[in-house]
């Protein structure tokens, strides 16, 4: 029986969708798929050149160039009503995998997408589904459309059903900006004249930054939905933004006598106690997702290196993770918390390198300019970052399991810092 899914807009979007899935290629670190999957993008045209549509059709192809994983077909056009049995036998003379084909088109002020996937090999219709959107929202419905088809031939989700942050500027001016993970649908947040750097997902809800608003640096709270924001902390000594820890409670380095330790803030701004307490500088926390560890940057043995601290245990224990590279920083935990991203510096090279929780199994990923920031998705896949490829910068998106890298928005003014939010889902 064909589905029938409304998508709609709060302030960012909010979605439902549900399909079961048969998995097909499994990817890991240790044994990836290289060979792209034959994907037929064999529908979704309008004739009358809506744009609209076209804007719905682009997110589906640059969804399917982000994800690293697909080798696109579009040389065929079928309607939603024609017989997937002669859809399925052209495919399978060209040699594809998989098809998606249907039709888009508006009715009153909604737009509706009809559409259809089939596993080629398998001679089945896997999604029979028909979406349908106010026109603001209709664009995302592709990204719903390739995480469904990502679901069903790799058995995990997609990641593209998300919002990334970030900061940009010029000089002394800069402001925090939210997109959707593939870089599309960039909108600006603040506006306030001075510097606005380093946003945080605190909740799916709410961001952090560091501002000078005010003269010295302090620490804001973002609500997304109302726009209203809230000043948690402020000190002349601060330079980096709040990390949530556990409820209602917040991680920030802070510079007493010297010495930058990193310290529990309640949601009214006092300290609660410390989290780190070694000489030198302690900085950039990572939490796991039950907040029993914390992966963190220190200088105590002269260069910056990762060090992970056990913070469930009745004595906490501390072990260092990195030994090799002139500077490590920038610790991002995956989500499901198996993997490390970190930044590393190693003669004169910058990379991006990925190692298991424990710091075993430490590899490059990819090196580049100016690459800071790594943030993961929620899928555990894929990496986004701040970098200069190829002399163009901007905020790309890396497969972790093959290295494949695509610029998701190019921005000569970005500021290093970013972070990739949960999946957006109806409350």
């Amino acid at each position: 029986m064909k589905k029938i899914f409304f998508v709609f807009v709060l302030f960012f979007i909010i979605l439902t969708s549900q399909a079961s899935y048969a998995k097909v290629f499994t990817f890991t670190i240790e044994n990836p798929q290289y060979k792209p999957i034959k994907i037929g993008l064999w529908g979704f045209e309008n004739k009358s050149n809506d744009k609209i549509i076209k804007k719905l059709v682009d997110t589906i192809k640059k969804d399917i160039d982000i994800s690293g994983l697909f080798a696109l077909d579009e040389s065929q056009h079928f309607s939603y009503e024609a017989p997937s049995s002669v859809v399925r036998g052209l495919a399978k003379i060209d040699n594809l995998d998989y098809i998606v084909y249907g039709n888009a088109f508006r009715k009153n002020n909604n737009a509706y997408l009809s559409v259809k996937m089939i596993d080629v090999s398998k001679g089945r219709v896997f999604e029979d589904k028909t979406f349908f959107a106010d026109l603001d929202s209709f664009e995302w419905i592709g990204n719903i459309v390739v995480d469904e088809l990502m679901r069903y031939v790799t058995g995990v989700y997609g990641p593209f059903e998300s919002k990334i942050v970030f900061s940009k500027g010029r000089g002394k001016i800069r402001d925090v900006y939210i997109c959707d993970f593939n870089g599309n649908n960039i909108i600006k947040l603040t506006n306030w004249h001075t510097m606005n750097i380093l946003p945080k997902w605190i909740n799916k809800k709410t961001i952090s930054f560091l501002s000078y608003r005010y003269g010295k640096p302090s620490i804001f709270l973002f609500n997304l939905y109302t726009g209203k924001s809230r000043r948690l902390f402020y000190d002349s000594d601060l330079s980096i933004s709040a990390i949530r820890y556990d409820e209602d409670k917040f991680a920030i380095p802070f510079n007493k006598d010297g010495v930058v330790n990193i310290f529990v803030v309640n949601k009214k701004g006092k300290m609660l106690r410390n989290l780190t307490n070694s000489y030198g500088i302690n900085v950039s926390p990572a939490f796991t997702s039950d907040y029993s560890k914390m992966v963190y940057v220190s200088n105590r043995t002269a260069s910056p290196q990762l060090y992970m601290k056990n913070l469930d245990s009745f004595i906490s224990t501390t072990q260092r993770l990195t030994f090799n590279g002139k500077y490590n920083s920038s610790p991002a935990i995956s989500p499901d918390n198996k993997k490390i991203a970190y930044i590393s510096i190693n003669k004169g090279k910058t990379y991006l390198r990925i190692m298991n929780i424990d710091g075993t199994e430490d590899k490059p990923v990819i090196t580049g300019y100016n690459l800071d920031s790594p943030s993961w998705s929620y899928d555990s896949r894929y990496v986004a970052v701040t970098a200069e490829f190829n002399g163009v910068k901007g905020i790309y998106i890396i497969n972790s399991l093959n290295n494949h890298y695509s610029l998701a928005t190019g921005d000569n003014n970005l500021y290093n810092g970013l972070s990739v939010g949960n999946k957006i889902s109806k409350e």
